[in-house]
């Protein structure tokens, strides 16, 4: 290796020493990390089959509560059509003696 190629060498691991420079302090430490869960936290909450199966469980219980409240908001739409209608006797009457 010549002169020139060890000078470009040197030129362009200074470079990318001068990169490492500026990203070093950005990168998170293991002090940084600390406050995350690790694998050992999580490992009381179930294997992947037991959060497998206690999703599907929140699903289907998620469906059930949609279908109870889509019977819930049906009842209210009845209550208040029957109030409107009813409001709507009444100022009849109340047009009729005007």
């Amino acid at each position: 290796m010549n002169r020139i190629e060890m000078e470009q060498l040197i030129r362009n691991v200074d470079r990318r020493v001068a990169g490492i420079e500026q990203i070093l302090p950005t990168l998170a430490t293991k002090v940084d990390l600390e406050r995350f869960a690790t694998k050992a936290d999580l490992e009381p909450l179930g294997t992947k089959v037991e959060l497998k199966e206690l999703r599907r469980e929140m699903y289907e219980e998620g469906k059930r509560t949609r279908s109870y409240f889509d019977v819930v908001a049906e009842g209210l739409n009845d209550q208040i059509r029957l109030v409107g209608e009813g409001l709507a006797h009444v100022m009849a009457k109340l047009d009729n003696r005007g």
